[in-house]
């Protein structure tokens, strides 16, 4: 079978080749599945920066909407304020022109 010495190195070509091929293979499959890894990574990143987009959105529109309210209680404050201010001045002036008398 195995008559000269280039039969020897004829097989030891096809081995190191199916070898290399096997290896090959081998990073391949592991490339493969790192990319998916970092595929499953990214999309998992996508999803809490969208959750975090949301939840800015969120916040800004509560916080426009505690601002409208705040501005309603400034408004209503002062004119509770100012009410309050007219009826101490008319008993402070009909108390002064009972006095007078």
């Amino acid at each position: 079978m195995l008559e000269t010495s280039k039969d020897v190195l004829n097989i030891l070509l096809g081995v190191s080749f199916f070898l290399i091929a096997v290896w090959l293979s081998w990073v391949l499959y592991q490339v493969g599945k790192t990319l998916q890894n970092i595929n499953k990574a990214m999309s998992m990143v996508h999803q809490a920066a969208e959750s975090m987009h949301q939840l800015i959105d969120r916040l800004k529109e509560k916080a426009s909407n505690i601002g409208t309210y705040l501005a309603l209680m400034a408004k209503g404050g002062e004119q509770i304020f100012d009410f309050i201010k007219e009826r101490q001045a008319k008993k402070s002036s009909s108390r002064s022109s009972k006095k007078d008398l």
